[in-house]
């Protein structure tokens, strides 16, 4: 029974080590989205800010706070980010090689937190999952990790093709859109452009970011 038991000992150490030296840490995250990630001025909105639509400063949107989370525990980490708007709008016919400034990134880690500017006419089949599959590819390394979140604001169809592409590579998600359905997460009287006012407020991005860093860090 001894001799069980060392065997066990011995070969239950050779798996730990071996997991151990397996687990790469993150130093390079890649955020690709749209204007809940980032958003550039655009006077005839209202929008006159230069970060994550509708968070009231730089440090408020939810890039900024995951970025502020995660480098507690990652002090060395290099985090990018990228509006990846006519990704959503021309899924299906568009030229990667506008991003490949995203790709020499390089990313251990790249975050998809996207789908609510995809043209539900234009889904047919898993297409919008198939092409989100080839881009994620495309600005992948063989030992990058994916992680996806659903769309903010309910969208059953996108949201389908999302956990479709999530559930055939595997990756992690992180389910958002019980956010979008609550106004308290919207910067509803903050805005008077409808568009810019549904997006989230300064407690909307918190929340996301702590969703987003909770997956990531395992908690």
């Amino acid at each position: 029974m001894k001799v069980i038991a060392w065997i066990g000992l011995f070969f239950c150490f050779l798996s730990c080590k071996s997991d151990e030296q397996g687990s790469e840490p993150i130093q390079k995250i890649l955020v690709i989205g749209n204007s809940i990630t980032y958003h550039p001025p655009d006077a005839a909105i209202g929008w006159n800010a230069d970060w994550g639509m509708a968070a009231s400063a730089p440090d408020k949107d939810y890039f900024s706070l995951l970025e502020d989370s995660l480098r507690y525990h990652l002090p060395e980490l290099e985090m990018m980010r990228e509006n990846v708007y006519p990704f959503e709008r021309k899924f299906s016919s568009l030229d990667f090689a506008m991003y490949e400034h995203l790709k020499d990134f390089q990313a251990d880690l790249l975050v998809i937190r996207l789908g609510e500017n995809v043209p539900l006419e234009n889904l047919e089949g898993w297409n919008f999952s198939q092409s989100l599959r080839e881009f994620a590819a495309f600005l992948s390394s063989g030992q990058t990790r994916v992680l996806l979140t659903t769309t903010f604001w309910p969208n059953t169809a996108v949201n389908d093709q999302l956990l479709h592409a999530a559930a055939e590579m595997n990756w992690q998600v992180v389910q958002l859109s019980q956010l979008g359905a609550q106004d308290s997460f919207m910067a509803l009287e903050e805005y008077s452009n409808e568009s810019v006012a549904r997006h989230p407020n300064d407690q909307g991005m918190q929340a996301i970011s702590r969703l987003i860093a909770g997956k990531i860090l395992g908690e």
